[in-house]
This record gives C-alpha cells, sequence and structure tokens, in this order.
C-alpha cells in the first residue's frame, strides 16, 4: 500500500525534493538498481493486455532497457514467511477480495440476464400485437412499479462509521421463484466496506464514450478464467501487497465483453434465444424468468436490516459466518439496478420504446465494463505468475533473490541500498523512503521521465529527524499502522514538531482519539516502528552477482509462451505503472 497521501504531500509542501531524470536509466549508467520484484509483477499481472504471459513480456522488456543503458539489476522478491505486524492488513485485504468476488458474481448474473434479454427483445418485436400485448399483460401482473428511489439507495448504506447491517428477514425470504443465476451468497444486502469509489467507474466512463467491445481470444480468456478460480485457493501471502492495485484512476481498463459470463446460469435460455424463431409461450417464460432473477435483487435492496451496535473502526472486519453478513453491492450497482428496474418497466408497454432498447444497450455496457473491472481485481496473481517471471529474470543474467524472515521484498530491497550493494530501490512502494533508501519511480514507464526522491532531502525538507520522520509516517498510515480520525498530512506535520512523538500528541490533543482504545493504538505504533527500523539481513555476495545473458533459454521461454509474435510490437506496457497506484501522483507536471 505504502504511505497514504505521502506523495501528494509532498509535491505540495516541498516539490523540490521529487526530481525528474528525464534521460531515464541513461542518466543512471554504472549504477545499480535493485528492482521490487514481487510489486512490479503485480502491475504488470494486471496491466490492460490481452495476453495470458503480459508479465513475461514486461519483464523481458524492462531488463532489456537496463541492458541498452548499462545499468545493473538485481530483482527482490518477497518471502514465504510473513510478518505478524501486517496481519491486520492481510485480513483487511481478503476481506475485500471476498467481497469483490461476491461483487463480480452479482454483476456477471446481471450481465448475463441483459444479454439474454437483448436476445429476447428481437424475438419479442417480431411477435403479433396480440401476443405482445398478452406476454405484457403478464409480465405487468409480475412487475411491482415501487421501485428504489434515491433516497432508497442512499438509505441501504450507513453513514460514517457505523457497521455492516444484520438481515433480520425481508420479502426476499419469501421468494420462491427459481433464478438463472446465483450469486455466491443468496441473500446479499448492502453495506460500505472496501467499497467501489467513484474513480473506479472509469471503466464505465470508457464504455459509456464509445469504445468498441474488445472480444478476447477464447483460449486467453479461457486462460484469465482458469487463473481466476486457481486464485481462489490462495494463501495468505498472495493478499499482502496486491491491495489497491486496481484502485488506479490514471490506468486505462479495456473494455471487454464477456461473452462466456453466466453461461452456465444462462444456457437453457441461450439455447432457446438462438432459435429462429421463438413461440410467444417460450418468450413469455424467458422473460419472467429473468424478471423473477432481477426481482429477488430488488427485494433485498428495498427490505431495511436492523444494524449492529459494533462501530465500524479500520481495524474492524466483518466476517459473513459469525456475524450473519452477506456481500454488498457497491453504489453504482444499485444504481445500476434501478436502471435496469426501469427498462423492465417499459416492457409493460406493447410497442416497447425505441428508448427501452437503447437503455438496455448502454445498460449492458456499463454492466461489462464493471464485470471486467471486478474480474481483473479478483484475478490475483499466482504462484505460476511469480515463477514465470523469475523465469524470464534468470535467463536474461539478473541475479534474483527472496527475502526471508518476517521481511518484504521492498525492506530487503533497502537494506541492500544502505549496505552498499545498490544505489536505488526501483518500486512504487513510498515505505522505501521510511527504510531511509533512494526511491526511483516510473521504471516501466519508458515514456516518462523516471522519478528519484531521496529519504534524506525529505528529512531535512520537513525538518524532522529519522525519529520524528516514522512517526509522522505513521500519523499519515502505513500498512502497519492506522490513520486517527481528522489528522491529515500538514496537522500530522505539525503536531509532531510540536509535540516530537505519537504518545505525546495522543496525551495532549484529546479531540483526536485513535480509532481503537489507546492502549492498542500504541502497541500497535511501537511494532510499526520496530517494522521501519530493522533491516533484513544481507543475503551471501555471491546471490548478488549477475550472470550472463542465456539467448538459447530467454528465446525458449519467449516461444514457450508464445511471445515472439508480439515481442517487438509497442505494447504501453508502462501503463502497468502508471497512475494514481498509492492514491496520489508519482509523476512531476
Amino acid at each position: 500500500m505504502g504511505v497514504l497521501g505521502l506523495t501528494p504531500f509532498l509535491l505540495k509542501t516541498c516539490p523540490h525534493v521529487i526530481k525528474k531524470l528525464p534521460e531515464r536509466l541513461t542518466s543512471l549508467q554504472g549504477k545499480t538498481v535493485v528492482i521490487d520484484g514481487t510489486l512490479i509483477t503485480q502491475r504488470l499481472h494486471f496491466a490492460p493486455m490481452p495476453h495470458h504471459h503480459r508479465h513475461v513480456l514486461g519483464w523481458h522488456r524492462i531488463l532489456t532497457e537496463f541492458k541498452e543503458c548499462d545499468v545493473r539489476a538485481i530483482c527482490v522478491f518477497d518471502g514465504q514467511e510473513r510478518s505478524a505486524a501486517k496481519a491486520r492488513e492481510v485480513e483487511r485485504r481478503k476481506e475485500i477480495h471476498r467481497m469483490d468476488s461476491a461483487r463480480r458474481s452479482i454483476e456477471i448474473a446481471r450481465l448475463n440476464r441483459l444479454q439474454l434479454l437483448m436476445h429476447l427483445l428481437p424475438h419479442y418485436r417480431s411477435l403479433q400485437a396480440t401476443d405482445r400485448q398478452r406476454i405484457t399483460e403478464d409480465l405487468g401482473k409480475m412487475v411491482d412499479s415501487r421501485l428504489p428511489s434515491s433516497h432508497a439507495v442512499q438509505d441501504s448504506y450507513h453513514s460514517g462509521s457505523t457497521v455492516p447491517r444484520r438481515n433480520t428477514g425481508s420479502a426476499a425470504q419469501a421468494w420462491q421463484t427459481p433464478s438463472l443465476h446465483s450469486p455466491h451468497q443468496p441473500d446479499p444486502h448492502f453495506y460500505e466496506y472496501g467499497g467501489f469509489t467513484g474513480e473506479d467507474l472509469e471503466d464505465v466512463l470508457e464504455a459509456s464514450n464509445g469504445h468498441l467491445f474488445d472480444v478476447a481470444h477464447h483460449h486467453e480468456a479461457s486462460g484469465i478464467y482458469e487463473a481466476d478460480r486457481d486464485g481462489s485457493a490462495l494463501d495468505a501471502s498472495q493478499y499482502t501487497r496486491s491491495s489497491n492495485l486496481l484502485d488506479d484512476p490514471g490506468a486505462a481498463s479495456p473494455i471487454v465483453f464477456w461473452g462466456d459470463a453466466g453461461q452456465d446460469a444462462g444456457r437453457h435460455w441461450s439455447s432457446i434465444s438462438e432459435e429462429p424463431y421463438l413461440q410467444p409461450e417460450n418468450i413469455q417464460l424467458a422473460l419472467s424468468a429473468l424478471y423473477s432473477e432481477f426481482r429477488k435483487g430488488l427485494d433485498q435492496i428495498t427490505s431495511i436490516p436492523l444494524p449492529f451496535d459494533v462501530p465500524v473502526t479500520s481495524d474492524f472486519v466483518p466476517d459473513p459466518t459469525e456475524a450473519g453478513i452477506e456481500y454488498a453491492m457497491s453504489k453504482s450497482q444499485l444504481q445500476m439496478t434501478m436502471d435496469e428496474g426501469r427498462i423492465w418497466q417499459s416492457l409493460m408497454t406493447s410497442f416497447l420504446p425505441a428508448e427501452t432498447e437503447e437503455a438496455l444497450g448502454s445498460l449492458a455496457s456499463k454492466s461489462s465494463a464493471i464485470s471486467y473491472s471486478y474480474h481483473r481485481r479478483t484475478n490475483l496473481p499466482s504462484t505460476e505468475t511469480y515463477d514465470e517471471c523469475k523465469e524470464i529474470i534468470h535467463s536474461m543474467g539478473v541475479p534474483c533473490i527472496a527475502a526471508t524472515g518476517p521481511f518484504e521484498a521492498e525492506a530487503l530491497a533497502s537494506s541492500l541500498v544502505i549496505h552498499g550493494h545498490a544505489d536505488f530501490v526501483a518500486s512504487e512502494d513510498t515505505d522505501v523512503l521510511v527504510y531511509d533508501a533512494p526511491l526511483i519511480r516510473n521504471i516501466a514507464n519508458r515514456d516518462c521521465p523516471l522519478i528519484v526522491v531521496s529519504a534524506l532531502d525529505v528529512h531535512n525538507a520537513l525538518e524532522l529527524d529519522r525519529s520524528r520522520f516514522i512517526d509522522f509516517i505513521l500519523l499519515l498510515g502505513t500498512d502497519f499502522s492506522q490513520r486517527i480520525k481528522n489528522i491529515g498530512p500538514q496537522r500530522a506535520l505539525k503536531f509532531i514538531k510540536e509535540y516530537g512523538s505519537i504518545e505525546a500528541i495522543v496525551e495532549h490533543e484529546a479531540k483526536y482519539p485513535p480509532r481503537i482504545p489507546v492502549a492498542a493504538y500504541l502497541a500497535q505504533v511501537e511494532v510499526a516502528r520496530t517494522v521501519f527500523k530493522t533491516l533484513p539481513p544481507i543475503p551471501p555476495p555471491e546471490l548478488l552477482q549477475p550472470s550472463e545473458t542465456d539467448p538459447a533459454a530467454v528465446s525458449y521461454i519467449i516461444q514457450k509462451y508464445r511471445l515472439q509474435r508480439v515481442l517487438h510490437e509497442h505494447w504501453d506496457h508502462e501503463s502497468a505503472l502508471a497512475g494514481n497506484y498509492f492514491h496520489d501522483n508519482p509523476s512531476v507536471t
């Protein structure tokens, strides 16, 4: 995750500490750069490129630039062990992943439903007026015109730091009509946690702006889904650093029409809709079944379950089993549910206005974009993904080592620099600065200058020694510590300069209490301090030595993963590391 909001604060307060290297790696000729392999691999994995082995291709191109500029690289990956100090963050990310998976299931069901409805409407239009009237009347008997208002949507969320609601009973429980598709959780209700923000709707905006659907080749799409299924069994190590990889307003996402989405759910009605002519009875049956599925979700929105009595803190992770919590729709999904309801209402008009089909197409485009966005979020890199990256790294003669003990890659990379084995750490993780190492960003963005930030320059600009700087960072929020409400960067800097430590701030500023009991918070702070003040041991020197590139091995890997056709094509792989990854702006304009 890095340090929350650090870069925009530096850009505003002391922009001179963020330096640009327009010549990129050419400016670093003869230097040694340690690359945070885990983070770079994750960004390449999530890059908007359809090829299944885009991570291998990305690494090949990154390391090729290093060799062309005579810059030595060392790659460092996370090890198997995880820091106990990060357990809270790991659990939070697991919960977000579970929620995103459930939201994806909800959206795939909607997309499948809308696609089937789009198939049915031409058949419906071709019917005799009397048949259309009969179907419309029968459908009207099912349709409840009392759709939720925008106020109801807002009311389905709690305000402030409240908790998810317990579903104590609703009309949805009495609805017995079988659905075409059942989401992972049978009765989802709605709360805001790890939510889908307005910034995450860029996929939808792309769809709305007229971008064409890009249909991936079947074997590639199948591979992606296979990887996604494998991801469901990932251990905690896969969740430690992959959070927020897609909360990236600057990273464009392709719009993919998921032709296979929900195919099992709708196989029966798909076979009907593909017939050259549908009997009125079949059309009526299909529309009724599709509406029944929609209505189940609608009933869950309009029911108002009771809230818990426990306040949500950033330490609170809802347990669906113990608390009876089902997964939530995002606000955008709630709005789309209302839009879909208006489409169903319009179907009660036998002449079927043209606007209905236009609205249906627009809604399907948005659903397709959101489905793909959630697919990307839930498709975490697997162990195989990392192994494939290490394979190409080794073949290109670059040392590749793994962190040991409760340390992550950025900590070991920083330790290598501080102990004189390298000059810079290449990462997007601003934790590097807290370890006191110089950070390079934009390493994979070949169209932009490199960004270099020195921890020493930051200390001097903020007029903080290292101890106070670490406390300032902990107030901003890290993977090991949480923020205190209403203490932003400016106030945090003021308090640190005035009081000298977090303990003194908590003692003297009673109007800014921690989100958890003071003793627990201060214990958390002390653990976080220890994490940032403790550097991992250096590996044996022989593991840091480069070797000669093995052209035969490189060629074999490229052919094995069928990359030869795209190897020399221009792929904007640098966009994998572009954008607002850590909710800040690493570039200087």
